[in-house]
């Protein structure tokens, strides 16, 4: 078994062919604060740790820590299924901010 590290643009297709939408920023700003619509947001951090948030558009009612929880949820389980190696990230945590995925390997059988 060798381990595969993974990329930003590798977990967003990935995540995309599994269904998912991606989130994409507007244009424009409002009240200073740009806006995403709802889906995955995906980041490069250190080398081999790549970061996943899911935005909730528009919607900042009390139902959308829920519904981001759930699809953190599902994005970690295509992910283990593909063989990364997940984990919560719970350093963004605070407020005004969410807590989001962060993916370190991939282990790939017969390499």
């Amino acid at each position: 078994m060798t381990s595969k590290t993974p990329t930003a643009s590798g977990i967003s297709r990935l995540l995309a062919t599994a269904g998912f939408e991606r989130s994409t920023s507007s244009a424009g700003r409002i009240r200073g604060w740009r806006n995403h619509s709802e889906g995955y947001s995906v980041t490069g951090q250190d080398p081999g740790r790549v970061r996943i948030e899911h935005k909730t558009g528009f919607d900042r009612g009390p139902n959308s820590a829920a519904r981001r929880e759930r699809m953190l949820g599902e994005y970690a389980a295509a992910l283990t299924t593909s063989g990364y190696s997940v984990e919560r990230d719970e350093s963004w945590a605070g407020p005004g901010t969410f807590t989001g995925l962060i993916v370190t390997a991939r282990t790939e059988q017969g390499s």
